[in-house]
């Protein structure tokens, strides 16, 4: 019986998710020809890959969109949590939608609603700058900055939700804990330190591992709308690049090998994570 009830996901998880991801491997070693049988390459792809200085660009890009997105949407959200977590009752539920509404927005409208943010001509940026004498910098255009701006974005959109999660993870601690701290002559930092990060511990888990496993494939819609990869690949990673392979340059060993190297990166970061942080979860 139990195997009955299970079938369904399981049919669902091989079709949709082990099938696809052996496909994948599979493509990674042939030579995809239009109307011909693939032809067997081996590592000959993985090779191609490693001599592209497109994807060494990318691969760069991929570890600077991890090292600086996880301290945004990993630790930034858990201060703005205890801040609301601390209001009134109404305060909080007013922040509380706040923070909710980037959540509802897709990538696609924030993506343009920054666009229009940060024109140089005409965006609400240029007008606040142009009262006080300055000029708004171009900085989709900069390879310098461009990407920075795509890491803020794709923060902006999930810091709110990861604090709703943090906020959840507060609302199950019992505030007569944070009394007798207090009544020991706990101060504010020793009471988070001691007692609120402890026990947020498995929500901070959670997060930092969905952040790792989905940061790359988050910044997608940014980059395919607000700079395209430019300037000069300056905001490609792995995942966009393997999209680019696939479906502009019709290269799709490359492309398969590419998400086949992007899976195994960031499921070797997930298994890291789970050795390193999972130890010091404390579960109520």
């Amino acid at each position: 019986m139990p195997y009955v009830l299970l079938s369904p996901l399981v049919v669902l998880l091989a079709v949709f998710t082990y099938w696809p991801l052996l496909y994948t491997a599979y493509l990674s070693l042939v030579d995809v020809r239009l109307f011909q049988p693939d032809r067997y390459v081996g590592l000959a792809n993985f090779r191609g890959l490693f001599h592209s200085p497109a994807f060494a660009d990318a691969a760069w890009n991929t570890v600077i969109y991890l090292a600086l997105s996880l301290p945004l949407k990993v630790l930034l959200p858990i201060p703005i949590a205890v801040f609301v977590w601390c209001m009134g009752r109404r305060m909080a539920a007013l922040y509380r939608t706040i923070l909710f509404v980037p959540t509802l927005l897709s990538f696609v409208v924030v993506a343009i609603i920054w666009i229009w943010m940060l024109n140089p001509v005409i965006g609400q940026f240029q007008s606040v700058l142009h009262l006080l004498g300055w000029q708004m910098p171009a900085v989709l255009s900069d390879a310098a900055v461009a990407i920075y701006v795509i890491i803020g974005v794709s923060a902006w959109k999930v810091v709110g939700f990861h604090a709703l999660l943090y906020l959840a993870g507060l609302a199950s601690i019992p505030r007569e804990l944070i009394e007798s701290m207090r009544i020991d002559g706990a101060g504010d930092w020793r009471i988070l330190r001691s007692l609120l990060l402890p026990l947020l511990s498995p929500t901070i888990y959670f997060v930092s591992v969905t952040s790792v496993l989905f940061t790359v494939q988050h910044v997608f819609t940014p980059i395919n709308i607000m700079t395209g990869g430019g300037p000069s690949n300056a905001t490609t990673n792995l995942f966009y690049l393997a999209y680019q392979m696939a479906f502009e340059s019709f290269n799709i060993g490359f492309a398969s090998a590419t998400a086949l190297l992007l899976f195994l990166g960031l499921g070797a970061l997930a298994a890291v994570q789970a050795r390193l942080i999972g130890r010091g979860v404390h579960y109520q």
